[in-house]
């Protein structure tokens, strides 16, 4: 059965990050290159793959220019810049780790991590009989509902999976309702200010007592003094589908385009030392070659496939008789394929 895995880069990431530093006081190679994060990334990225078992998998990125920065100067205003050791850290991952492990990152410039996992969850959920996002930032329950969960991951030892059920239990409210009680109530780990006054508990009151529908909720009377801060909010804090992966090809998450040997290396000269020990069981896991093919040299089989096509006979056309003259048909040459082929 197939079964998606997205994966919140920036959020497994960071959480992966400050709890190696806080344990280890921070990992560097021989050489001084910082990898605690790559590190702590890679590590239990792999642990939930094993433990999971899905057939393709997609790592989602922030790829910058946050429109809703543009709409909002208070959002994430409470947030500091990244180190350049964290950049380093998170570009290794994403330029090096993921491509060895065969696995395909996606970031659209101008939409947050947030909406590409709701994106490709919703358009996935039609094609996959199952869809699991890897995340620790809670606004990402929203996209919950029969075909996907959330697991989520504040550490090894820590992992809440995230139902229909799970996010009514927790929140209150149904998972497409989330967003309602956050730009109610604000969102402090986003800087977004709610309604003075109107608490979580009180939100939730407010928005079961609507049915959910947000016009009845901005005409509530303790809400309606405050309904164009609502609004705002709501723009703020619901997940925006991002057109540009409209009709996507899942295929190009399927797991085993990885090279085992190639992992290897990488992990070798990072010095992952223990991830390397467990090579042949990464090796399962993602379903890796081991080996691979070099650019422009065709599989034997393929060519032989090929040259056999290329030899067949060719019909003879037929001469056109004229009363002055006939002609004669060019006898087209066939060619034999080469083993290799040059790049397109």
């Amino acid at each position: 059965m197939s079964k998606l895995l997205l994966v919140d880069h920036y959020a497994l990431f960071h959480r992966s990050r400050n709890a190696l530093l806080r344990a280890t006081g921070g990992l560097t190679t021989s050489s001084g290159l910082p990898t605690t994060g790559a590190y702590g990334f890679t590590n239990n990225l792999l642990s939930v793959i094993d433990q999971e078992k899905p057939t393709h998998v997609a790592v989602c990125y922030d790829a910058g220019g946050n429109w809703r920065k543009q709409a909002s100067e208070e959002y994430k205003a409470n947030r500091t810049g990244s180190d350049d050791s964290f950049r380093t850290e998170a570009m290794l991952v994403l330029d090096e780790i993921l491509p060895a492990l065969g696995l395909t990152s996606v970031g659209i410039i101008g939409y947050e991590a947030d909406d590409t996992i709701y994106t490709l969850s919703r358009d996935a959920s039609v094609e996959f009989p199952e869809v699991v996002i890897l995340t620790c930032d809670q606004d990402i329950l929203q996209c919950v509902n029969d075909r996907v969960s959330v697991i989520l991951f504040n550490s090894a030892k820590k992992v809440a999976r995230m139902g229909v059920d799970e996010v009514m239990e927790k929140w209150g409210v149904p998972p497409l309702h989330i967003p309602i009680v956050k730009a109610l109530s604000g969102d402090a780990s986003d800087n977004v200010s709610g309604v003075k006054g109107i608490g979580q508990k009180t939100a939730v009151k407010i928005v079961n007592e609507c049915g959910g529908i947000f016009d009845r909720v901005v005409a509530h009377t303790k809400v309606a003094p405050h309904a164009d801060l609502v609004r705002d909010n709501m723009m703020l804090v619901t997940s925006t589908y991002v057109p540009e992966l409209q009709d996507i090809d899942f295929d190009q998450f399927r797991l085993g385009s990885g090279v085992a040997k190639e992992v290897e290396e990488v992990f070798t000269r990072l010095e992952f030392n223990s991830l390397a020990k467990r090579i042949a069981k990464i090796t399962s896991s993602l379903n890796l070659k081991a080996t691979t093919v070099p650019r422009g040299v065709v599989p034997y089989a393929e060519a032989l496939k090929k040259q056999q096509e290329e030899c067949k006979p060719q019909p003879k056309p037929r001469r056109k008789r004229s009363s002055s003259t006939s002609t004669t048909s060019k006898r087209s040459k066939t060619s034999k394929s080469s083993s290799t082929a040059s790049d397109s």
